[in-house]
């Protein structure tokens, strides 16, 4: 293992020579990591210099993340005010009655079209001249990595916006990267970082899950809920005709159904009573992970699909997923995160499995609008030593605990085959119970706002003697 010594010194190094090379405004706004990617790949054509004088070669594009400093939109939705809430209601309603009787009206999608409408209009204008900048020194004509290809949002190969937290995806090369660098508006570069899964019956008795529904007699009915995970079977019996397969950011095709996202979206949504929590839900599956792993989406993937998912429509989002160890400075999905918020979608996270050490919460779990979720055992009474802790950001630890079940007593969940059947334990499947009961919540009280369904979760929780907050959050989630 590198000693920090080391990787300190390796990285200063890196940095000297991409300011010799590339100049100071790239030094001065680039990631240590963009820094070591950038001398990695100067070594690479090194080595291959002799067979570039006998034979072209061509250089292999590399992505860049170039970040921007974001127009505040304010406090968003947290900003109205039970009079607001009054008059939106009656809005929808006068809305409602001049449209067709099978289309959805509801204030929460009235507000949050024009909340988007505004903020993606001035953040395009601030990313614009940049965006036009590297097409015009790039000529259009590099290679995207594969996991964008097929996507119609697209509109040139070489870059990629994603509105929500100020950023900009690009394969141009080092030298366009130090003709743009020196622009105010850029604050960043950076590279992108492959996300990864959070994941290597009993848990409903152990949430109260069927005096809950019992009590609200709701099934999520009329509820979207953005599951940006890896793909989910469409053809499971208990999911059938609730799934849509709405984007992919992998380099994998549609068509390969993986057992992460199955048994994730089999908890949230499957109609078996012993399995799934709001059968009455619809699912928006964005594709961020594959049955390779290697092919996964990263970090700008992550932060696109919620863009997407808010421009959907959907109610909720559950990311089982992270990409890094959590740190006090934001990543760019716990920005989207937040952004997202902002315009009334609500993201539901895993903790990350990467426990039992201090500070092992995965990105982007730092957001500070997002509900973490950790793990119990499936009886809901003790923390696994897998489970992430906190510290993460401003956090002490995540929000709440739910049934994540554990190796010696795996959760059971929807297979890719059809079936039912053990699906592995982690945080991966504890968040999905929440999203689920939250999903029920929502179809019976859809004006609740992100912050308040956070806190509602937060309220629904029983402490768990002897076990910290950087552990436990506020205990376990009870939601009967």
């Amino acid at each position: 293992m590198t000693a920090p010594d080391d990787d300190r010194e390796r990285a200063a190094a890196a940095r000297a020579e991409v300011r010799r090379v590339l100049g100071a405004a790239v030094e001065e706004k680039a990631s240590d990591a963009f820094c070591l990617a950038q001398q990695r790949r100067t070594a690479a054509r090194a080595v291959f210099g002799l067979e570039l004088l006998s034979a072209p070669r061509a250089a292999q594009a590399a992505a860049t993340v170039v970040e921007f400093g974001t127009p505040s939109i304010g406090e968003g939705v947290a900003a109205l005010g039970p009079d607001d809430r009054t008059r939106l209601a009656a809005a929808a309603r006068a809305v409602r009655r001049a449209v067709p009787d099978d289309v959805a009206v509801s204030p929460h999608g009235l507000l949050r079209q024009a909340l988007v409408a505004s903020a993606r209009t001035a953040r395009y204008q601030l990313v614009s001249p940049v965006y036009d900048e590297i097409e015009r020194l790039s000529g259009g004509v590099l290679p995207p990595g594969p996991e964008v290809l097929g996507d119609p949002q697209i509109p040139t190969l070489v870059t990629q916006v994603c509105w929500l937290n100020g950023t900009l995806r690009t394969w141009a090369g080092p030298e366009t990267l130090a003709e743009v660098a020196a622009d105010a508006a850029v604050t960043g570069l950076d590279v992108p970082h492959r996300l990864m899964p959070d994941a290597p019956p009993r848990g409903h008795v152990a949430i109260g899950l069927k005096g809950f529904r019992g009590r609200r007699r709701s099934t999520g009915t009329g509820v979207t809920v953005a599951v940006i995970d890896s793909e989910v079977a469409l053809a499971h019996p208990a999911l059938a005709g609730r799934v849509v397969h709405r984007r992919n950011y992998t380099a994998e095709p549609w068509g390969n159904p993986d057992a992460h996202g199955t048994a994730v979206a089999g908890i949230i949504g499957g109609s078996d009573p012993d399995v799934g929590v709001a059968p009455g839900v619809t699912i928006y599956n964005y594709k961020v992970a594959a049955t390779n792993r290697f092919l996964n989406g990263d970090d700008f993937a992550g932060a696109l699909a919620l863009q997407h998912a808010l421009e959907d429509g959907a109610d909720l989002a559950n990311c089982s997923w992270g990409v890094r160890r959590a740190t006090a400075v934001p990543s760019r999905e716990a920005r989207a995160v937040d952004e997202a918020a902002a315009f009334g979608l609500t993201t539901v996270k895993s903790a990350g499995n990467q426990g039992p050490d201090a500070a092992t919460m995965t990105t982007p779990a730092e957001a500070a609008t997002a509900i973490v979720v950790g793990a119990t055992d499936l009886d809901g009474t003790a923390v696994p030593a897998y489970g992430s802790r906190g510290p993460a950001g401003t956090r002490p630890g995540p929000d709440v605990v739910a049934p994540g079940a554990t190796p010696d007593a795996p959760l059971v969940g929807a297979l890719v085959s059809g079936g039912f059947g053990p699906v592995g334990y982690g945080t991966s499947f504890a968040a999905p119970l929440v999203t689920g009961v939250l999903a029920v919540l929502l179809e019976r009280r859809p004006e609740l706002l992100p912050a308040e369904l956070r806190q509602w979760v937060r309220d629904h929780a029983r402490p768990l003697a002897g076990i910290p907050e950087a552990t436990q959050g506020q205990g376990s989630f009870v939601a009967g």
